[in-house]
């Protein structure tokens, strides 16, 4: 048998599928999750940090760190293994933390517990600015309310949350949420905080002895620069410092011995009057290499002659296989947190355009409506496309959750007993029913070894402990047609109709009970 290369090659899929899953049996303490302001542990522990131990007391949960609450006076815990004293004022730890992991495996709210909100997009065509709500537009909608939400989140530093679109049998459209414990503050904030939007073009000043000229419009200034301190006018600016010239605001980014990298602020939130989502305006196109996106936006008078002054003296720059484009980029910051760069054609240099458009691109239709949907959010500073109403908020806490994968432990046992009987009564060889138990539990721990590695999009969840006991489930009606087909032989053997349908029912009925067993 070992000789049979399939053999070796499920020997190795096994072995591969064991080390993603990473298996730790003996994991122990809490992670931490987030520090937040004010709290006496702060400086003190990180994030990711993992606490073991608290005034003689071993932590395994959330729930044993909980009991600390209140607790005032010296703290003494282990700290990734270290012992650390935090002297606590007041009441109140100021953490959140999650248990830590016993495999790479990525459980859904069902099991480890958590929060699952359902929001509905409130449709009034007059603030969406459409005439009809149609298919396509709802599915566009809905891709642009989670892009926005996924912004927000990543911008403003929030648990980390899974967004999905959801639709009932009456047709309804729903925004999924799904954390595995953000507070109803943090909720609050996602669906309500917007951002201020600005657009920087960069200004690079070459120094020599640190002196050196900024040439902006038909002026020269005589700036000094030296060891992050820029001098203009007289005036001193450090860095991220600013100061207006020809009513455009400039922001100090650096300042070396040789060069002063300064930024001129072209576009701010209320410059940007409209997004285009409407397929006339933004769209999404194959191209020779990938994929390419286009959308139009509307730009206030004074942002678009703020534009055309600040790239009037660019350099035009043209590579080999590439458009003419200007030799500074745009950049776009959210909350002043950076969130892309973009060239600029040559053909907007100098000009006034009330009404620019946006390219970009991707290898995959996919990455490149994404981008657009990130991008337009960002235009929008994070400014959600509709009202969202929260229709359902269901929590599950991590107690209920582990009384599930407790259920589930002692059902995969009995399941497996079960299929066990089942299988050693119609074989009566210990070797062949435990080679097809072996080869069943080889399929559940490559679906396991592909959920770590995918752990990032695929969540194992109630729904999909269910299929996978589902596919194994088949997967042992196969092997036992295949073991009869097998033990039958080659040989052609001569049987009555009576006794062909009762071996042929005889097959069926076993695997249905064995699959029945299983579930």
């Amino acid at each position: 048998m070992f000789r049979e290369w399939r053999v070796w090659l499920l020997v190795i899929f096994v072995a591969v599928s064991i080390f993603l899953i990473a298996p730790n049996p003996w994991a122990k303490g809490v992670r931490i999750v987030d520090v937040k302001d004010g709290s006496p542990l702060k400086g003190v522990v990180e994030k990711d940090d993992i606490i073991t131990w608290v005034n003689e007391r071993t932590i395994n949960s959330p729930e044993d760190l909980l009991l600390f609450e209140n607790y005032t006076g010296m703290l003494r815990m282990t700290v990734n293994g270290e012992l650390k004293l935090v002297e606590v004022g007041r009441p109140g730890l100021g953490v959140e933390v999650e248990k830590v992991s016993s495999s790479r495996i990525k459980l859904g709210i069902d099991l480890v517990g958590g929060t699952r909100l359902l929001l509905k997009p409130e449709l009034n065509k007059t603030e969406l600015n459409v005439a009809n709500i149609t298919e396509d537009y709802m599915n566009s909608l809905m891709d642009q309310l989670i892009s926005t939400l996924q912004t927000r989140m990543n911008i403003y530093g929030l648990k980390e949350m899974v967004f999905q679109p959801v639709r009932d049998v009456e047709g309804n459209w729903y925004v999924q949420i799904e954390t595995a414990g953000a507070s109803k503050e943090e909720i609050d904030e996602l669906l309500s905080r917007q951002g201020e939007f600005e657009a920087y073009i960069t200004r690079s000043v070459e120094l020599v002895d640190g002196k050196g000229t900024l040439v902006f419009g038909n002026e020269s200034y005589e700036i000094y620069g030296r060891n992050g301190t820029l001098i203009l006018d007289n005036e001193s600016y450090s860095i991220n410092d600013t100061f207006v010239l020809q009513d455009v605001t400039f922001k100090v980014w650096n300042v070396t011995d040789d060069k002063a990298v300064l930024a001129a602020r072209v576009f701010t939130s209320e410059d940007i009057k409209y997004v285009y989502f409407s397929s006339r305006y933004s769209y999404v196109q194959k191209v020779k290499g990938g994929w390419r996106f286009q959308f139009q936006i509307l730009i206030s008078q004074e942002g678009a002659e703020r534009f055309a002054k600040v790239t009037s003296d660019l350099e035009e720059v043209t590579l080999p296989g590439r458009e003419c484009h200007l030799s500074e980029m745009i950049y776009l910051f959210l909350d002043e947190k950076p969130i892309s760069s973009l060239t600029i054609s040559c053909g907007l240099k100098g000009q006034a355009y009330t009404t620019p458009v946006i390219n970009g691109g991707g290898e995959t239709e996919k990455e490149a409506r994404q981008e657009m949907t990130r991008l337009q959010s960002v235009l929008r500073s994070g400014a959600l496309p509709a009202k969202l109403e929260v229709v359902k908020i269901e929590r599950i806490s991590p107690t209920l959750g582990r009384e599930f994968m407790k259920s589930l432990a002692v059902a995969g046992v009995l399941a497996l007993i079960a299929v066990s009987v089942i299988v050693f009564l119609r074989y009566r060889h210990i070797k062949i029913a435990g080679a097809i138990l072996l080869t069943s539990f080889s399929e559940i721990v490559i679906i396991l070894g592909a959920a770590a590695l995918l752990n990032k999009f695929w969540t194992i969840d109630l729904a999909a402990i269910a299929g996978i006991i589902a596919a194994i489930g088949s997967g042992v009606d196969h092997q036992i047609v295949i073991t009869d087909e097998t033990l039958g032989g080659r040989k052609e053997k001569y049987y009555s109709i009576k006794m062909k349908v009762k071996m042929a029912f005889f097959i069926i009925f076993g695997s249905a009970a064995t699959t029945i067993s299983a579930m």
